[in-house]
């Protein structure tokens, strides 16, 4: 019996000893570094022209609008071509800036950059409608067949995003900033999470934010020590000069990546991988600049190459804690 006492002890003590170790192992990534395993375009191909919006969806089909094509295309999973829409016009499925894309389980929605619209194509890129805004959208994301989550372009400081229906109208607002400081200066790059959490990436000031889907700030971030940005005097306007942060996205663990701007020390190619609590868990770079990045389901990461004439895909290995 006290043999068994013994063992029994000497368990208690060993995991005693592992669980400060164990629980490290859980605290996320350390380093990233990435392995391309896709690549769509390149100067002969004539694929992309001057790709600006991806998103890739349940089926890994990608899609990605093209500012140069005026177009809507669609990659299967090895990257072919399955199928292209648009040109450029006013008419039904045309673009005059096609811009930002999201889709969902049925639909693919694009944002014209000039155009308070965002026009509604199914997985075969057919136009089916559009959904008309009150300004033009800053950044998106698509909650589901009939509600998109919009940050749109206005003269007024609202520091909004609105929820809106297929018809636009707004079911949901939610206030991020109150009071701002300037014109453009609330503008943010944003993303949710499954249970409604908004993540803010500003893009003129030096902060990430959470919120939950009430309207409450969990945690505010400054990451790069930059106490205020540049501005200049346009017409009757005072602007900012330089982005900060340029977009955000989330991975299927609550990961936080944001991708920086002129200010970090790599501009435009620097992502910072922050917790769902707003821990700063690593820094990578991309191998090429880009303007904005994307995580797909099975936590792949897309950016761009060769000034938008090349997409990138990336697998991501995660270094841990040990």
């Amino acid at each position: 019996m006290s043999s068994d006492r013994e063992r029994f002890l000497t368990v208690l003590i060993l995991l005693a000893l592992l669980v400060p170790f164990l629980v490290a192992e859980r605290k996320g990534p350390t380093k990233i570094s990435l392995d391309e395993v896709l690549s769509i375009g390149n100067l002969e191909d004539g694929a992309l022209f001057q790709w600006v919006g991806v998103v890739a969806d349940s089926h890994k089909s990608i899609y990605v609008t093209d500012a140069m094509d005026y177009a809507l295309k669609k990659f299967d999973p090895e990257g072919n071509m399955l199928k292209t829409t648009g040109g450029r016009g006013q008419g039904p499925g045309e673009f005059s800036a096609p811009r930002l894309l999201d889709c969902s389980e049925e639909y693919v929605f694009v944002s014209e950059q000039y155009q308070p619209v965002i026009k509604v194509f199914d997985k075969d890129l057919v136009h089916r409608y559009n959904i008309p805004l009150r300004a033009p959208v800053g950044d998106m994301k698509v909650l589901g067949d009939d509600l998109v989550a919009v940050m749109v372009l206005t003269p007024q400081r609202s520091s909004t995003i609105l929820f809106c229906d297929q018809k636009g109208r707004i079911v949901h607002e939610l206030n991020y900033a109150g009071n701002s400081s300037g014109i453009l200066m609330d503008m943010v790059s944003f993303d949710l999470d499954s249970q409604g959490n908004l993540y803010l990436a500003y893009n003129f000031a030096d902060r990430i934010e959470k919120f939950d889907k009430s309207g409450n700030r969990i945690w505010s971030k400054k990451l790069l020590g930059v106490k205020q940005v540049e501005r200049k005097r346009i017409s009757s306007f005072v602007v900012p000069t330089e982005i900060v942060f340029k977009d955000v996205a989330l991975d299927g663990s609550g990961n936080i990546y944001v991708l920086g701007g002129g200010f970090s020390k790599n501009p435009s190619r620097d992502v910072y991988v922050l917790s769902s609590d707003g821990e700063h868990l690593t820094t990578f770079t991309l191998p090429d600049t880009s303007h904005c990045i994307h995580v797909d389901k099975d936590n792949f990461l897309y950016s761009r190459a060769n000034e938008g004439i090349t997409l990138k895909k990336y697998r991501m290995v995660l270094s841990r804690v040990r």
